[in-house]
C-alpha cells in the first residue's frame, strides 16, 4: 500500500497473511477526489474506484442479468437503484458493446480523452485560474493547484 507496509511470513513459523488485519483507514470525501485530489492516496483510490466500476461492477450486474429469467432479476433489484442499474445494463450490453479490436481501442481512446483532457478542461472551465472565493481569496490556493 501506499504506507510501504510489509509482513514477514515462514510457514509454519508465524501467522499467515490473512490472519491479521490492517487498520481502516481513513475515508477521502468524494469530492476531493472527484475534482482536487492532492495526495498520492487520493489518486490512488479515485484510480481504484474507476477501475472497479467501468470493470467489476458493470460486468457484476451483466452476468447477474444473464444468470436468471429476466423477471427474476428485476425482483433482485432494489427500487431506488433500479434505474440506474437497467442504464448499465443497456449501455454495457447495447450502447458501448465493442463488437471488434478496434471498438475496444476506440472505447480506450475516448474513455481516456474524457477523463483527462474534458474533465479537467470543464473544472477549469467553471473555476477560471482568476476564480476568488466569496471571502476573496484565490479559489485555486492551498492544496488546490491550477
Amino acid at each position: 500500500g501506499t504506507k510501504g507496509n510489509t509482513q514477514v511470513v515462514v510457514p509454519h513459523l508465524t501467522e499467515h497473511y490473512g490472519a491479521t488485519r490492517d487498520p481502516p483507514e481513513k475515508s477521502i470525501p468524494v469530492c476531493t477526489l472527484k475534482n482536487f485530489p492532492n495526495q498520492i492516496q487520493h489518486t490512488l483510490q479515485w484510480a481504484r474506484d474507476w477501475f472497479e466500476g467501468a470493470f467489476k461492477q458493470s460486468a457484476d450486474e451483466v452476468n447477474a442479468y444473464l444468470s436468471m429469467p429476466p423477471s427474476q432479476y428485476l425482483e433482485t433489484l432494489q427500487p431506488n437503484t433500479k434505474t440506474e442499474s437497467l442504464k448499465l445494463l443497456r449501455r454495457t450490453l447495447v450502447d458501448e458493446r465493442p463488437l471488434t479490436f478496434e471498438d475496444c481501442v476506440t472505447w480506450a481512446r475516448l474513455t481516456f480523452e474524457n477523463l483527462f483532457n474534458n474533465q479537467i478542461r470543464q473544472l477549469l472551465y467553471n473555476f477560471p485560474p482568476d476564480q476568488v472565493t466569496s471571502s476573496g481569496t484565490k479559489f485555486w490556493s492551498g492544496s488546490k493547484r491550477c
